[in-house]
């Protein structure tokens, strides 16, 4: 498709800039929503699909500075035209449960109204996907489980239980739909090789140098516990009900690992469960904000994670097993 035709697709004239172009395809998007009426099912995937390729042609024009996350089909349905997927992702045959690909759905003022399904696959997340859309079809994958169980047994379980299952099944499912050292490649900033060679010592001697990433972290302190001064060291203490509790150079525990942004949490307390990756933590000089006790509540932090040479960051084969005894212990 060439930038003419996307444009034509639009009905933008040639030239138009990104703002406009968002705008016309959230409205575009709108229009083929199921519940506008406007098209048959099959209608409403191929107009959405072609409204996909042209937004994703124009996308690539700007540097992918649009913004929005790019859908692979209307309605719902799994298949594409003429043999193009529904959604262009990497997929995991093996994950336990297909889900869903979501899309917000907003009027002409872009407000958002709510979310459709466009696609439904094993699909791995990618960061043009809406984050919290991408959870909310991981939780609804759980719930889909939940729902099978409750009915096969024909009584609902006590909802302080399910509550807790589906939590811990969320966290399982979300890991099958995570490439966690693609994702860190792409969210975390990779240290330059000067800077890897000073944080292993490097001699120059021969071999791959294994990969550096650096994030932005905090911990989340312990009632009472002080923080520790800018430059010091903290170290991995233990991981407990999927986070990763800190302590600093004298064995006081401090808090667990958090960051400002959510996404890593399903990114990197897995590679550590997986005992995959090396970490380097260092407190950081900013100072917390607000006042008070909130301000005393967490420090900032630098986390620096190494990949060893060969290592592939791929969901475990166990998260299946993992999965069927969480259900198991559901059923009761």
């Amino acid at each position: 498709m060439t930038v003419r035709e996307a444009y034509r697709i639009l009905g933008l004239a040639p030239g138009a800039g990104e703002k406009e172009i968002k705008k016309r395809y959230r409205q575009l998007m709108m229009e083929i929503h199921p519940d506008a009426g406007k098209f048959r099912e099959g209608e409403s995937t191929g107009a959405a699909q072609e409204i996909n390729g042209a937004y994703s042609v124009l996308k690539k024009r700007f540097g992918n500075r649009t913004g929005e996350g790019e859908a692979g089909a209307g309605g719902g349905r799994a298949g594409g035209r003429k043999g193009r997927p529904p959604w262009d992702a990497p997929v995991n045959e093996h994950a336990y449960r297909a889900r869903e690909i979501l899309h917000y759905a907003e009027d002409r003022e872009g407000n958002i109204l709510g979310s459709f399904s466009v696609a439904r696959g094993k699909f791995l997340w990618k960061t043009e996907e809406d984050f919290s859309l991408f959870l909310l079809s991981i939780y609804r994958c759980g719930k889909e489980l939940l729902d099978e169980l409750d009915a096969f047994r024909k009584v609902r379980r006590e909802p302080a239980f399910r509550q807790q299952i589906q939590a811990e099944l969320t966290y399982l499912l979300a890991q099958q739909f995570m490439d966690g050292l693609g994702l860190l490649r792409e969210l975390a900033r990779m240290e330059r090789k000067a800077e890897r060679d000073s944080e292993k010592g490097n001699d120059g001697g021969k071999g791959k140098d294994p990969e550096v990433f650096y994030l932005a972290a905090m911990a989340e302190l312990g009632a009472g516990v002080k923080p520790v001064p800018p430059g010091a060291a903290l170290y991995p203490a233990r991981l407990k009900g999927h986070r990763l509790y800190l302590k600093d150079g004298e064995g006081r525990e401090m808090g667990y690992l958090s960051f400002p942004d959510d996404r890593l949490y399903y990114v990197v307390i897995p590679l550590f469960e997986q005992r995959r990756v090396q970490v380097k933590i260092r407190a950081a000089e900013k100072k917390p904000s607000g006042s008070g006790r909130a301000k005393k509540a967490y420090q900032h932090l630098h986390l620096w994670i190494r990949i060893p040479e060969g290592e592939v960051c791929r969901p475990p084969e166990s998260l299946n097993l993992q999965i069927e005894n969480l259900l198991q212990r559901y059923r009761g």
